[in-house]
């Protein structure tokens, strides 16, 4: 007899999606532990700031490096395939890692290879892992899949570094990373039994750089949805100021790190309830609602310029994180759905690093520019950044043309009417993938 299941939670139904679900699940836990611990380990291993600083641009300059190529090299083979590579590789790396921790024989240089490996195989896991998913699930089911993996997600962020501070506590950084090592071996085990439903067609191969241009092509060739991806870098350029000037404004005679700490439990809380949200909430005009809703990420910014009292500050990053991760699974579903699936992959490394880039260009920036303008200044313009771009973008009928139809389906409305119209067509015509550039002689 099947186990009844909320209508939110019937994709764990699909074995096929469950593996995924529970494979990313306890990965996720593992990785959770590893921002504190690494950091801790350097340090307890006679590292100084500069080889934490160091190390950790290793990684973060290795994960954006290897995205365009993740994202070809996961569009040219089986999804599947490739994360089980990307959890192998990550759990060897942790592994020797965690066994050169307990021999008391780690350097800086053997951190910052390993963890840049790591970031590397990350890279290429990252846009294979929501390409996969409409090979696992219908496209009435997209959303739900995205939600419960970003829900997933949201929570080990919460609970991870929690974790640490208590293996840290009880034991050795070492075992932190172990355990990491452990959770890829237990995810590469259940990804390997992972059936797919259905095997996303795949182009031609050709030249890496051919394929990787055909993939940002088709990407440009709606330039409206291009302006998406850019001003939603622009947004976590822009939030970056929040996580970097935050801090300084508490400390300034506001509660310092209780207050700031009380802030993020209370964002952390409203990524969860998101996550939830949008388990649910299927809008149907998906780009206009998710580009109006950016506007709550004004409120976190905003509130600090004053700066407010510490529960409407509290209350207004609570809602914009909420905003951010019910956001964050509309984008991802209806990128998965306008484009074909021979190039999500492409298209999803695409986005990621966008927003890679931008986060720690913000971070780099916060401090010099409040240093030039001032705090207040500073925090009211980028406030401005956030809300003004993805407002302005739905005045673009591109981005208005993206509609949820009766079906469920995502689409755009003209494409969509057209195959209505058609006694052949049975789905909503997919952009098809491009075999020449603009200006070439084959054109």
């Amino acid at each position: 007899m099947p186990i009844p299941m909320p209508k939110s939670l019937s994709t764990l139904r699909e074995r096929p999606y469950r593996l995924l679900w529970s494979a990313r699940s306890i990965s996720a836990v593992g990785n959770a532990l590893i921002p504190v611990t690494v950091v801790f380990a350097i340090l307890r291993s006679g590292g100084s700031a500069m080889d934490v600083g160091t190390v950790l641009t290793c990684h973060a300059v290795g994960q954006v490096v290897m995205l365009p190529v993740g994202g070809v090299w996961a569009d040219r083979l089986s999804r599947k395939l490739v994360l089980m590579a990307s959890d192998a590789i990550q759990a060897v790396c942790y592994g020797l890692l965690a066994v050169m921790l307990f021999l008391d024989r780690a350097a800086v240089w053997q951190f910052a290879v390993t963890y840049t490996i790591a970031g590397m195989a990350m890279a290429f896991f990252t846009p294979a892992s929501r390409a996969v998913v409409p090979e696992l699930v219908g496209s009435e089911h997209l959303q739900p899949a995205n939600a419960l993996l970003g829900l997933t997600d949201s929570t080990t962020k919460v609970l991870g570094p929690a974790l640490a501070a208590l293996l840290l506590a009880v034991s050795s950084p070492g075992t932190a990373i172990l355990i990491n090592a452990i959770s890829f071996v237990l995810s590469f085990a259940l990804v390997s039994r992972m059936q797919l439903r259905r095997q996303a067609q795949r182009s031609d191969k050709q030249h890496f750089f051919a394929d990787l241009r055909d993939g940002w092509l088709a990407v440009a060739q709606r330039r409206w949805y291009l302006a998406n991806l850019l001003c939603w870098g622009v947004w976590n350029f822009a939030i970056a100021f929040f996580f970097v000037l935050g801090p300084v404004v508490m400390q300034n005679g506001h509660g310092g790190a209780t207050s700031w700490s009380v802030i993020m439990i209370t964002g952390s809380v409203g990524s969860i309830v998101g996550g939830l949200a949008a388990l649910h909430y299927r809008p149907r005009r998906p780009l206009v609602t998710a580009n109006a809703a950016a506007v709550l990420g004004i409120g976190p910014l905003a509130l600090l310029a004053p700066p407010a009292p510490l529960f409407v500050i509290a209350l207004g990053v609570a809602v914009a994180f909420i905003m951010t991760s019910l956001v964050g699974e509309i984008l991802a579903t209806t990128q998965q759905q306008l484009f074909p699936e021979e190039i999500q992959a492409r298209v999803s490394s695409l986005d990621w690093m966008i927003s890679l880039i931008a986060m720690p260009a913000g971070y780099a920036a916060a401090a010099p520019v409040a240093d030039f303008l001032g705090m207040r200044t500073t925090l009211l313009a980028a406030a401005a950044l956030i809300g003004t771009p993805c407002l302005l973008l739905n005045l673009l009928p591109g981005v208005r043309s993206v509609q949820r139809f009766p079906d469920g389906t995502i689409g755009i409305a003209d494409e969509w009417n057209t195959a209505a119209r058609s006694p052949e067509a049975t789905s909503v015509p997919a952009l098809p993938v491009p075999t020449e550039v603009p200006g070439s002689p084959g054109q």
